[in-house]
């Protein structure tokens, strides 16, 4: 009869790729991937947004459809997340050479800024009055 291996920690269990492919650069990869087909795709459909941007929406849409991907994305996604504040710190640095555009620019960028806060605060009261009113109809059709 053959020996079992041995109980307690091993190697880490697979989450689908090729065991000598570490899971860290395989979820790079596939992060780095859907970045490059967001930057395609804003370059060849001239989108107004960064192609970062549609990359993460690939990501949402393929994680939604296969949430094996989006596991897969979660050893390169974790490290990131967890240093998110080091990520701002070039913006930080661009946006304090560019002081005197940022002066001149101080009303509409206030405006934007206070315009967008309350948008989403009207939409967010909104959706929570349609939601309350809509569990009270459906709690009074049960009785």
């Amino acid at each position: 009869m053959p020996d079992a291996p041995p109980p307690g920690p091993g190697p880490a269990p697979s989450r689908g790729w090729a065991p000598h492919v570490p899971a860290v650069l395989a979820a790079l990869a596939l992060l780095l991937g859907l970045q490059l087909l967001g930057t395609l795709l804003v370059d060849a459909l001239g989108l107004p947004v960064p192609g970062a941007v549609v990359g993460l929406v690939a990501l949402l849409a393929v994680g939604a459809r296969f949430p094996g991907v989006a596991a897969r994305a979660e050893p390169a996604a974790a490290p990131l997340l967890r240093h998110l504040q080091l990520l701002f710190v070039p913006p930080g640095v661009g946006a304090l050479t560019q002081l005197p555009v940022l002066a001149r620019s101080a009303g509409p960028l206030a405006l934007a800024v206070v315009g967008s806060f309350a948008a989403g605060l009207l939409v967010a009261g909104l959706v929570l009055q349609r939601a309350l009113r809509r569990r009270e109809r459906e709690g009074g059709a049960r009785r």
